[in-house]
This record gives C-alpha cells, sequence and structure tokens, in this order.
C-alpha cells in the first residue's frame, strides 16, 4: 500500500474516531521533535541515502548536528510507515532545526565541521556549494514526487547558532494534507596524526586526518482534520478571468488571448468556491454567505501537466526567477512555477499584506484533483495567480533554440458574509449569555460572533418617577461596537439589521436592580402598562412579580319577604274561637303558604311560579277558615 493511500485512511479514521471519542488533544504552539535516520559516507560520497542500505536512529546532539522541531497548535497522531502524523488544529506550522555551534568550533584532534566542495546532495542540484552545511526541505502531495521548496548551504557558519523557523508550512500544504522531508548534509573531520617529516626533521610534515560525511533525513506529514476533503454536491460558483500580461512588466497588463497567442483554446486550471449558503452581489462582486457550520473554501483544479501544456511538449510553466507582481506591489523574487497571492481587506477597510504562495502550480497543486486553496471568514478578497509559459517550439538534436516565453495572469475578488442577524449580550461579570428581555444589575456587553458586516443600533433611555408615574428619557441612539460595555441603568434596546439578506433583529436588555425595573423585566410591560396597573393599586414585590391586594364584598341586604305574606299573616283570627282541631288545621294550611314565600325569596328565578302558587293556597286558607267559623256558630260540624 502506497503512502497516498495510507494517509487517506489514516485522516478518515482520525476525522471518524475523532468524532466519536474526542482524543485528538491540541496544544497551542505546543513543540514536538520529529524523529529521523541517519546516514554515513565516505568523504567521496554525495549523500546518496537513497541507495544506503543502513542508517542509524537519530541522537539529538549526538550523532545529529541538531534536532528537527514542529511547532504549532499540532498534535501527535501516530507513525505511518515510519512517518510521523500531525493533525494542525489551526494556523500555520514554523519548522525548526536547532543546533549550536559545537561542531564549528571543536579542536582538530575532535570531529569537527569541515567545507564540502560539492554541489549536489542525493542527486539534487544546489547550485552552490555545500560549504558547511545544507538544509533541503522538500514537499510532496503523495510522499513519492518530491519538489525542492527549500535549500539553503553554508548554513552552519553563517549562522552558527540557531532556534529559529528556517520554514513554515502554510495553510494551503495543511489544509490538503503534505509529506515534509528534510535532509541535512555536512561533512566533518578528525586530526589523527603526522607523517614523517624529511629526514626526520620537521620539513614536510604533514597532519593525517579522517573524513566522513552524514546525511539525516527526517519525514513526517501535516494536515488539518477540519479540511473538507471534496467540494462534490455542494454550491459552486467558478471565479477567474485569464489575460495575457506582456513580459517583464510585473504582471500588469491586460491583452485578449489571441489566436497566435500560444494559451488559445484552452485553460490552465479554475479556481472555484464552495460552501456557502446563499450567493448575493454587491456591485458586480460575488459575496458568499455563510452560517454557524460552514466552511467556506476556494479551490484550484488543475487541468494541465505543466511539463506539457496542453498536451505539447513545446509548451510548460517556466520558474520565472526575477518575478513581481505590479498590483499588490511585490518585490522582486524567485515566484517559481507560478506564484499564487491573495490579499484580505477587513471590516474596516484595512488592507493587509497580501499572502504569497511561491512555486504555487509545482508545490501545491496535483493534476485533475480539486485542492483546497484557503478557507475563508468575514471579508473582502483579491486573487491572483501569475505564471509564466516557455514555447521551445525549435529544438535542433534535443537542445532548445531561442525559446520564447509569455506572462498569463488570473485575477478574481470576492467576498464573505455571515448570513446571520444576531448579536450576543453577556454579563460582564458573569460572563453569562443574557437573553432578549433579561435583566442584570452587573452591565454587560456585546460580542457580535464575528459577523463585522451587520448594522446594529443601540438605544439607551433612563427611566424616571414623577406625579403621574414612571417615564423614559433617551440618553443615546447611536451605532453599537463589538466589545462595547454598558453598565449604567436603564432600558437598552438593540436593533440588528443585515444589509445582505435584508433580515433584522430586535433585543432589550435592561440594567439596574430597581424594583419598577424588575417589574419590566420579568412581567414583559412597558412603561405605560405598569403605570396603568399602579394606578389600579398594583404594587411590586421583591422579585419584580405584580399583585393586586383583595377587597372585602359589601355585605348583601337583609331579606324582605315577599308581597301578600304580611296580608296573610293579618288574616289570622283569634285562634281561641276556633276548636283545637280546627286551629290545627289552619296552622297546616297557613305553613304551606309561609313556606313557598320563603322559597321565592331565595329563588327569584321562579318568582313568578310561586306567587301565583302562593296566592292560590291563602285563598284556600282564608276559605277553610269561614268554613270553620260559620259552623261553630251555628251549632252544626
Amino acid at each position: 500500500m502506497n503512502r497516498g493511500l495510507h494517509s487517506i485512511i489514516l485522516i478518515f479514521a482520525t476525522l471518524f474516531l475523532g468524532g466519536l471519542s474526542g482524543m485528538t488533544a491540541y496544544a497551542a504552539d505546543s513543540t514536538q521533535e520529529v524523529g529521523g535516520r541517519i546516514y554515513t559516507f565516505d568523504e567521496k560520497g554525495h549523500y546518496d541515502y537513497l541507495a544506503s542500505k543502513s542508517h542509524e536512529e537519530p541522537k539529538p546532539g549526538v550523532n545529529t548536528y541538531g534536532t528537527l522541531k514542529i511547532k504549532g497548535n499540532i498534535a501527535f497522531e501516530g507513525d505511518e510507515d515510519g512517518t510521523g502524523h500531525y493533525a494542525v488544529n489551526d494556523g500555520r506550522v514554523d519548522i525548526l532545526y536547532t543546533y549550536d555551534d559545537k561542531l564549528l568550533s571543536a579542536e582538530d584532534e575532535e570531529w569537527h565541521l569541515i567545507d564540502d566542495r560539492t554541489k549536489d546532495v542525493a542527486g539534487i542540484k544546489l547550485g552552490a556549494e555545500i560549504k558547511k552545511g545544507a538544509l533541503i526541505l522538500q514537499t510532496s502531495k503523495d510522499g513519492e514526487s518530491w519538489v525542492n521548496d527549500r535549500t539553503l548551504t553554508n548554513v552552519f557558519s553563517d549562522i552558527p547558532v540557531q532556534s529559529k523557523s528556517f520554514y513554515q508550512a502554510n495553510d494551503i500544504q495543511i489544509a490538503n494534507g503534505c509529506y515534509y522531508r528534510l535532509i541535512v548534509a555536512w561533512e566533518q573531520a578528525i586530526k589523527t596524526g603526522q607523517s614523517k617529516g624529511l629526514f626526520g626533521t620537521e620539513v614536510g610534515k604533514t597532519s593525517k586526518y579522517d573524513y566522513k560525511k552524514t546525511a539525516e533525513v527526517y519525514e513526517f506529514y501535516l494536515y488539518n482534520p477540519a479540511s473538507k476533503g471534496s467540494a462534490n454536491n455542494e454550491m459552486t460558483r467558478n471565479l477567474g478571468t485569464l489575460v495575457s500580461t506582456g513580459m517583464d512588466n510585473g504582471y500588469s497588463g491586460n491583452n485578449k488571448i489571441g489566436i497566435t497567442d500560444p494559451h488559445y483554446g484552452w485553460k490552465l486550471g479554475q479556481f472555484f468556491v464552495s460552501g456557502y449558503t446563499r450567493e448575493t452581489e454587491k456591485d458586480k462582486n460575488p459575496v458568499f454567505l455563510k452560517n454557524v457550520g460552514d466552511q467556506i473554501t476556494l479551490w484550484f483544479n488543475l487541468e494541465q501537466d505543466i511539463n506539457r501544456l496542453n498536451d505539447n511538449e513545446n509548451l510548460s510553466i517556466n520558474g520565472d526567477a526575477n518575478g513581481y507582481d505590479q498590483y499588490f506591489q511585490t518585490a522582486k523574487a524567485d515566484m517559481g512555477r507560478g506564484e499564487l497571492i491573495i490579499r484580505y481587506t477587513d471590516a474596516q477597510g484595512v488592507k493587509h499584506d497580501p499572502e504569497i504562495y511561491t512555486n504555487y502550480l509545482e508545490a501545491n497543486a496535483s493534476t485533475r484533483a480539486d485542492t483546497i486553496v484557503k478557507l475563508f471568514e468575514e471579508g473582502d478578497y483579491e486573487v491572483a495567480l501569475d505564471y509564466e509559459i516557455k514555447s521551445t517550439p525549435r529544438k535542433i538534436i534535443g537542445m532548445e533554440v531561442v525559446p520564447e516565453f509569455f506572462n498569463y495572469r488570473v485575477f478574481f475578488t470576492f467576498s464573505v458574509r455571515n448570513g446571520n442577524c444576531m448579536v450576543f449580550p453577556f454579563d460582564v461579570k458573569t460572563g453569562n449569555e443574557l437573553n432578549d428581555g433579561a435583566i442584570t444589575e452587573n452591565g454587560f456587553k456585546l460580542d457580535m460572533a464575528k459577523s463585522r458586516y451587520l448594522n446594529i443600533d443601540v438605544r439607551h433611555s433612563i427611566v424616571k418617577e414623577d406625579a403621574n408615574g414612571y417615564s423614559e428619557d433617551v440618553r443615546f441612539n447611536r451605532p453599537a461596537k463589538d466589545g462595547e460595555e454598558y453598565t449604567n441603568d436603564g432600558i437598552y434596546i438593540f436593533s440588528v439589521k443585515n444589509l445582505y439578506t435584508g433580515e433584522s433583529t430586535v433585543k432589550t436588555i435592561y440594567v439596574g436592580s430597581a424594583a419598577y425595573m424588575r417589574a419590566l423585566a420579568v412581567n414583559k410591560l412597558t412603561l405605560k402598562e405598569l403605570n396603568e396597573k399602579l394606578a389600579l393599586g398594583a404594587i411590586i414585590e421583591d422579585d419584580g412579580k405584580i399583585s393586586i391586594p383583595k377587597t372585602e364584598e359589601p355585605e348583601r341586604p337583609e331579606e324582605t319577604e315577599e308581597p301578600g305574606s304580611e296580608t296573610v299573616s293579618e288574616t289570622i283570627i283569634d285562634t281561641s274561637l276556633l276548636s283545637m282541631e280546627a286551629e290545627k288545621k289552619a296552622e297546616a294550611a297557613l305553613e304551606k303558604p309561609q313556606a313557598a314565600a320563603m322559597k321565592s325569596t331565595k329563588g327569584k328565578k321562579d318568582g313568578l311560579v310561586l306567587l301565583i302558587l302562593f296566592t292560590a293556597m291563602a285563598i284556600a286558607g282564608i276559605a277553610i277558615i269561614f268554613i270553620l267559623k260559620k259552623s261553630d256558630n251555628s251549632g252544626r260540624v
């Protein structure tokens, strides 16, 4: 199984297991030593470690010149085929080779550093003599094909003590996953004695030395597990316009590509953006809106073999050894085979220094593969890819005759904005988030959650008490700032508007400890509504709740007898004139209408029916009494 497949398996395993267990432990600015292999050669060797059949494990400070370290927000994930894999949580990674001048200043009778006059290391042409040590940093996308990214010669003489990084692994490399190889080459000698002089004298006596050459080789792999591995099944937008710039003018020309141009009819590759929720436009500039969890990513798909462009062996990407970009005002430098430049402008309109990626097409892009360029947060971006093409239509016996060179540029701009429309208030002392309508005695500060392009206004008013109750007095109404603190008592109303989505949000926060302030917050009242309740006798409790005192119910009036009851009583005659039996009959007859009358006073709903019944029974009672009286007077029963 090759290293490329090993790395892919490791990446997916790390993402899966890390998502389940959360075991990856990142440490900001942690420094870790990287293991390697030590190869030893005789004085005629060329540090060909690839052909060597034996090696030693490094013992820093003993059999190595120094120690390789990597520094950043990293976590060691294990070894694959002897290559250490490191997950990078964020940012770039510094690569350091730390050493001292122990070998440089050693005596002749000890192993000490000497000049090596050769100009190659394991077949790598350096362009200069090694002298007192060489450092070669190579990068690879698959661990098989390597690109020389940084070469330094005579390093241990020019910088006898080193503790700073000599190379920084950039975010493009880490986002896509990248192998790194450091080769350290140096020669040393030790005095073993002297040759005999002429006729046993000092004349002609020379020192004898033993020599050896050492190659230290270190390999490791850096990647960011959070980076997306594919742009498939997402919304994407192609970006970039190709122009011919003319030669040696800082890629500043803007010429159309005609039919006689070697770049006519084909393109080198395609930039595109993915990972956004919605796309809009402002001043003809694409704006990509992101929500929580979105990763807006710029990709590049290299469509050509840079050594055989448009399937033409006479066309290739050339290394521009003395190029510059007039638009970004970069210095003249070795741009390598294609230079990528990205400049960021923040919400305050400040243009940051451009990020420059030299030798981009050779070191960072794979043919026919979607390669991550960068992950983006809010801001405005300008992107350019400058490259030079060499055309060699004329060859004699395989040798190029008067090659031609052409400069080209792909350029585009875009913006990234958060799609939300929120601002988050936090208590200045507890740090707790405050919900809409919350109250705090401490005050609060605003967190815009990295949304720099929202229009946020804050209105502050204090509450005054007068004869008519409570009233508001506005103290200011102005734009709000991220991180601004508000500690004065009063009512704060925030109005948030996203200019790119049209959405708006309003939040109210109360600051203070007064009872009326708590009442407003707890009961979700306006001052007008609070005044109305207080006017009705409402009382504000300590916790802000509002209560209304209970009032006693008025006494009911005494019940009166229904009309006719008094008439019935008046009709009762002297019972002494009646016999005992007649008296009992009369009383029984009277009890019925009186009970009916009492019942009618308790239940007025049936009043009319009871009145009629009462009247009929009263008449019947009177008739009975009259009959009894008459019977008694006549002496007949």
